[in-house]
């Protein structure tokens, strides 16, 4: 018995209506979709951490996910886990031509996904490519679904040229941001706030740095530097309770210059 053969007998066993596990057999499609999510997100921590072993448990979890999802597809008869594999290997292959057949070799990996985009587009019947943004998943987290709308929208030819015409597209935001925040127009004062980001979004997409690491990056960062400043505040017999703004704020900079 192969590994993965063995991982979809224990799944089978799980969902037995009989003998199997009682919180597995309740589960369906849709009761499982926000795990994929969740899962996926781990998988991305454990790399940003360059944690390998929890990244090896993690990636165990996105399978368990695919494999689970595939057992109960299978009992409503819809497609089982081999017609995964088989679709999965097929767009691969198909995809592929430079590697499988005698297609020309791309020279670089922008020029392969290109190739793999005009591949893409011709699986599509013409409604569909008509429809820019139809393809999207609606419960994508809201920074991946912007940077695809942007994308997306660049294949077309409408984008920035250069960062540069970005960041001034970014100051333009943060102006009426700030002009309606003077203003105390609540009203707009969201619907500003979201062109920020979303020129931010874009910003890093154009620099090719992917949003969600910088703002984890970020993240990780802003806490490490609140405990340590913690720290130094318990070090100096005081209670960050106790502090004034001010007084934090000096606490901050003061972390800050020793890193």
């Amino acid at each position: 018995m192969t590994s993965i053969t063995t991982l979809l007998e224990t799944m089978r066993m799980l969902r037995d209506k009989d003998n199997g596990c009682p919180w597995d057999i309740e589960q369906t499609l849709e009761s499982l979709s926000p795990c994929v999510v969740e899962e996926a997100y781990e998988v991305a921590d454990a790399i940003a951490r360059k944690d390998y072993n929890n990244l090896k448990e993690e990636l165990g979890d996105v399978l368990l996910q695919v494999v689970f999802h595939a057992e109960i597809a299978n009992e409503l008869k819809l497609f089982n886990f081999d017609e995964i594999v088989d679709t999965l290997n097929k767009k691969l292959i198909r995809r592929h031509p430079h590697v499988f057949e005698d297609a020309p070799k791309p020279l670089s990996a922008q020029e392969q996904t290109q190739a793999w985009d005009a591949i893409k587009a011709q699986e599509k019947n013409s409604q569909d490519t008509l429809n820019t943004f139809d393809d999207i998943p609606s419960s994508l987290p809201p920074i991946l679904k912007a940077k695809k709308i942007q994308k997306k929208a660049s294949k077309k030819g409408f984008d920035w040229k250069e960062s540069f015409d970005v960041i001034e597209k970014v100051e333009e935001e943060l102006k009426e941001l700030k002009l309606e925040i003077q203003q105390n127009n609540n009203e707009n004062i969201q619907d500003e706030l979201g062109d920020l980001l979303f020129s931010i979004i874009n910003l890093s997409r154009h620099l090719e740095i992917d949003a969600s690491e910088a703002i984890n990056q970020a993240n990780h960062k802003f806490v490490k530097r609140f405990r340590l400043m913690e720290e130094e505040i318990s070090k100096d017999n005081q209670e960050i309770d106790n502090l004034t703004s001010d007084e934090l704020e000096e606490f901050w900079v003061k972390i800050k210059s020793h890193e």
